[in-house]
């Protein structure tokens, strides 16, 4: 799969204008920017910005400072008026709880954690501006089990195979929204924000200034969060239970592959991601309902991206093709390589080449050419 770059990778890297404009043609590079996350770019420098540099910026502040605070509305108890009065405009999970310092356990306070904020641009999404508050896990000394079984590629690959090769099968992607903050923790964990990094509407509407201690506002952690070590380990624990009352199981030997006891339904799962093996789409729904019953879901039952791969499907011929678009565009960004003006297509068009008349093996070819297979 690809690597996609972070604002905390790349907020010092600069771009030419030139690249920056071929890169905004209508080629492969928006089908990559509408299926994954991308850091935020200033198009005016050709620069990354991380969440710091945002809120300084003169054109994206009010953007990325309301995202910040929908953010914290969400782990508290919300934040902001909705629609006609009623509401919140974000409503919130009660991950965060503000605390006072003196009510923190002491010999809890050896591991209050920090927090880091990661912002990126998802145009999929309701809300294509994305700030995410994760918690900095190595301050944590937690002691029990925080290891989580997951699928791998392979089990993925496989699982596509099988599909094809079953009589009727099809394929669905199922996405979990807040998986994590929606998993209670086993004991509380605690967080501090610095207060002049939090902004003036979630100060007012949680009162923060009667909560701060020499600079700093301490959070009670009460649900699962990004970068807990335990998160994850909870958050799957929890998932099995609830969906073994469905009939549903996990098998022993292949960590994230699921089944159920006599439904033909088998699905891998990648934290909060459901790729779905189905015969007949009320088995499907089976499993829709059962999940729904706890979280919220999004459907997509044209199953044409999972784990970072576009899929097209030939439910008649039984094939599929597999690809990920907007790969190499991402490439030539990430290591600011100019757009070549004569295309090289791969596989390469083979040509005998003979180097002091002597022939150049296969093997030597192929190893110079694999990183395009």
């Amino acid at each position: 799969m690809a690597n996609i770059a972070t604002p905390s990778h790349m907020a010092q890297r600069r771009f030419p204008r030139s690249l920056l404009a071929q890169l905004s043609m209508p080629t492969e590079a928006e089908s990559m920017v509408d299926e994954i996350a991308s850091p935020v770019l200033d198009e005016d420098m050709g620069e990354y910005l991380n969440y710091r540099q945002l809120r300084q910026h003169l054109k994206l502040k009010h953007i990325w400072n309301q995202s910040f605070s929908n953010e914290m509305g969400r782990l508290c108890q919300g934040i902001g008026v909705g629609d006609n009065g009623i509401g919140h405009r974000v409503e919130g999970t009660d991950t965060f709880r503000v605390i006072y310092y003196d009510n923190i356990p002491p010999d809890r306070r050896k591991e209050i954690t920090y927090t880091s904020v990661v912002c990126e641009v998802r145009p999929q999404k309701a809300d294509p501006n994305r700030t995410r508050i994760t918690i900095g896990g190595n301050r944590i000394c937690y002691p029990g089990d925080v290891a989580t079984k997951t699928a791998s590629l392979e089990l993925v690959k496989l699982m596509l195979n099988s599909m094809l090769s079953r009589r009727g099968a099809k394929f669905a992607c199922f996405d979990v929204s807040n998986f994590y903050l929606g998993t209670p923790l086993d004991r509380p964990e605690y967080v501090r924000i610095r207060l002049a990094d939090i902004l003036q509407e979630f100060i007012d509407a949680y009162q923060l200034t009667l909560f701060v201690r020499d600079g700093w506002v301490y959070f009670e952690i009460n649900n699962g969060v990004y970068g807990l070590k335990q998160a994850g380990k909870l958050a799957n624990d929890l998932l099995t239970e609830r969906l073994a009352a469905h009939g549903y199981y996990q098998c022993a030997t292949t960590p994230g592959l699921w089944r159920h006891k006599w439904r033909p339904v088998t699905f891998v799962l990648i934290v909060d991601d459901f790729g779905i093996q189905y015969v007949q789409k009320r088995h499907a729904d089976h499993l829709l309902e059962a999940l729904q019953q706890d979280y919220k879901v999004t459907t997509d039952w044209t199953g044409t991206k999972f784990a970072g791969i576009d899929i097209e499907w030939d439910y008649k011929k039984r094939t599929c093709r597999l690809s990920m678009k907007g790969y190499i565009d991402e490439m030539l960004l990430k290591y600011n390589h100019p757009r070549p003006r004569k295309p090289q297509h791969a596989p390469h068009a083979h040509r005998e080449t003979r180097v002091n008349r002597r022939r150049i093996p296969p093997s030597s070819r192929i190893a110079c050419h694999g990183l395009s297979r």
